[in-house]
């Protein structure tokens, strides 16, 4: 399966091989010596936030971080404060100052969510526990009792990494939370989880795992780390061709693969963790890919604002992947740090949301600070309502005439979100791509086409809804597929001729043949999503598309015509006092009753007919009313 894609020795990059040592257990285990220091607090209380965010920003909140002065409250819904550390038998080694009481009261007054994260690195040690549920139980016990007894909304699990041996416990160890939360009287109370990046162990059975967490965050970081043979960017993008030799691992790929595993549904529960750090190599030479002779330790992004901003030093950007670097010489060697700004950032943010998953987060707050830049990203995140482009799965380009033919490029594609389709599983197709909309209303057969290219490979997949399980077929230039009526989705994607993806410009042709002896539209009517139908605000009179709002041959309902001198306003006819007929209840085949809902023998589609008193301005609903008032009366005479 295409999840199989991502296991340990696979692709060509040695680099990018399991980490020994995530950056949360190296900084937890180079600070936990520490006291808890004593918290810097603004000046007044932060305000709850008046709009309801429509997505998640999750930040990591390390103990040895003082400042509070530096969050920006308004652009965070949940801190996960950092850490409870337990051992193998499920007992505390450290608490590391919680309960913190200044972080979670100021946290609760500006309207953000605390989660209190627990902490257990080593595969054995994770093993032990999960696999006993004696120590499970122990353990949820004291996970229950420290969330209460630091007025905490919640708890994040982060176990690292979570083996096969593993994974049978683990999950049963998740479950059990949850059900000791509800019984405790949490069931508001929400679990998150921190996962790699890659499930080396395949330890994460991914479907019972999203039955009972709330959040999946995944560490995004750590592409490239400490014991890397290559520098590189920690939260790598993409690859392209120039990476390929060095990397086979990215955040896209990541994406792709549990995507796989998981519904559209439940990608919303996925918050996609960033790196507010990168790291300082020792190269063997200057350029991108480089040899690592030595790595000299993480960078906070304000350390590399300092080092760029007291210069010597060379300022880059790769385009490609999307990620800032410089380099300076040293002691006759080259060093390079890798790191990520509100650029690179913008991109990450860009995909994952691209991808339809349900957050972002970041190790670790106050890294950035004093700085706003990233703050300033944070709230156009909160804020959502981006505008799609036309030709997103969202927005896809109508195809309102046949044959059809156009040309784009995948390289700027407007949606990046299907990655492996039903109808062909293990193909990898998760660069960008460009969505079309077809609506055919008989039987008959799509045919579509994309010329073979040298140097890009962009293939067709015909769905009958947004959905990469939704796949009818599926070809890599020609396609050809019966169908009945309804609306369909042509996609054009970019294959990932692993690692790096495919992309350029194509030519795409696309015409229907219908079946012999099928029926299509009128030709005043429009086909849409597989129904024959006027446009809107129009209705179906037999031979013609009308508006029974204010044609006088059709006035509220087809068929009911108004009076010789009579005008139809909003549904109802007005003026006129001849008394020549032809209205309701003589001339006109409509029923007296002012809300009428059309004509005697009319079998076509009918408006509703609205009663002038509610609908119309004043005066004219008492014209209207005026004239119905005179037809009745002639009928009763």
């Amino acid at each position: 399966m295409a999840g199989a894609l991502l296991v340990a020795g696979s692709g060509t990059a040695a680099a990018q091989e399991m980490p020994m040592m995530s950056i949360h257990e190296a900084e937890l285990r180079m600070h936990e010596a520490e006291p808890l220091l004593p918290r810097r607090l603004p000046d007044a209380r932060p305000q709850p936030r008046t709009v309801q965010p429509e997505r998640v920003v999750y930040g990591y909140y390390p103990f040895w971080v003082a400042d509070l002065t530096t969050i920006r409250w308004s652009a965070l819904t949940h801190l996960a404060w950092f850490s409870i550390d337990l051992d193998a038998q499920g007992n505390i080694v450290s608490k590391h100052g919680w309960p913190d009481e200044d972080v979670v009261a100021e946290a609760h007054a500006a309207g953000v969510r605390v989660d209190v994260t627990f902490t257990l690195f080593g595969g054995s040690d994770i093993t032990a526990l999960c696999n006993s549920p004696t120590r499970r139980a122990s353990t949820i016990a004291t996970i229950v009792s420290e969330m209460e007894a630091g007025n905490a909304d919640g708890v994040s699990i982060d176990f690292e990494f979570v083996g096969g041996a593993a994974r049978d416990g683990f999950t049963a160890f998740m479950q059990e939370l949850r059900a000791a939360l509800d019984d405790a009287g949490h069931p508001d109370a929400q679990i998150s989880m921190a996962a790699p990046t890659v499930d080396w162990g395949q330890g994460l059975d991914m479907q019972a795992l999203f039955a009972v967490t709330d959040w999946f965050f995944v560490m995004g970081y750590g592409y490239f780390w400490s014991g890397s043979a290559n520098a590189g960017p920690t939260g790598m993008l993409r690859v392209t061709a120039d990476w390929a030799p060095v990397a086979s691992l990215s955040m896209l790929r990541t994406l792709a693969t549990y995507s796989t595993l998981l519904t559209a549904e439940q990608r919303k529960q996925i918050i996609w963790g960033v790196p507010y750090y990168g790291r300082e190599y020792v190269t063997t030479s200057s350029g991108i890919g480089a040899s690592a002779i030595d790595q000299m330790g993480a960078v906070t992004y304000s350390a590399a604002r300092a080092d760029l901003a007291a210069g010597g030093v060379e300022a880059m950007y790769h385009e490609g992947v999307q990620n800032p670097w410089y380099r300076w010489q040293q002691g006759g060697n080259w060093r390079q740090v890798w790191y990520d700004d509100e650029r690179s950032l913008a991109a990450k943010y860009d995909l994952a949301f691209d991808q339809g998953l349900g957050g972002v987060g970041m190790w670790a707050l106050n890294y950035d600070a004093p700085h706003a830049e990233l703050w300033d990203l944070l709230d156009d995140v909160l804020v959502g309502g981006e505008m799609v482009p036309e030709g997103h799965r969202d927005a896809p380009i109508v195809v309102d005439t046949l044959p059809y033919h156009d040309e784009r490029d995948t390289t700027v594609g407007a949606s990046q979100y299907f990655n492996y389709y039903s109808c062909s599983p293990n193909t990898p197709e998760f660069g960008r791509e460009w969505v079309y909309q077809l609506d055919v209303c008989q039987p008959g057969t799509v045919i579509a086409s994309v010329p073979v290219y040298p140097d890009r490979d962009p293939d067709l997949h015909l769905l009958s809804a947004p959905d990469q399980d939704a796949c009818l077929a599926r070809d890599d230039s020609e396609l050809s597929q019966a169908v009945e009526p309804g609306r369909y989705l042509l996609v054009v994607d970019t294959y990932v001729d692993m690692p790096v993806e495919r992309e350029g410009a194509y030519a795409l042709d696309l015409d229907f043949v219908p079946d012999p002896g099928s029926e299509g539209c009128a030709d005043y009517l429009t086909c849409d999503a597989g129904s024959c139908v006027c446009g809107d605000g129009l209705t179906d009179c037999g031979d013609a598309c009308v508006d029974t709002e204010s044609d006088a041959d059709h006035c509220g309902a087809c068929g009911n015509a108004c009076d010789s001198g009579e005008t139809c306003a909003m549904g109802a006819c007005v003026g006129g006092t001849d008394g020549s007929g032809g209205g309701a209840g003589e001339g006109g085949g409509a029923s007296n009753d002012i809300e009428g809902e059309g004509s005697v023998g009319c079998s076509c589609r009918v408006a509703g007919r609205r009663s002038p008193s509610r609908d119309l301005p004043f005066g004219l609903a008492a014209l209207a009313l005026l004239g119905l008032a005179w037809r009745r009366r002639r009928t009763a005479v």
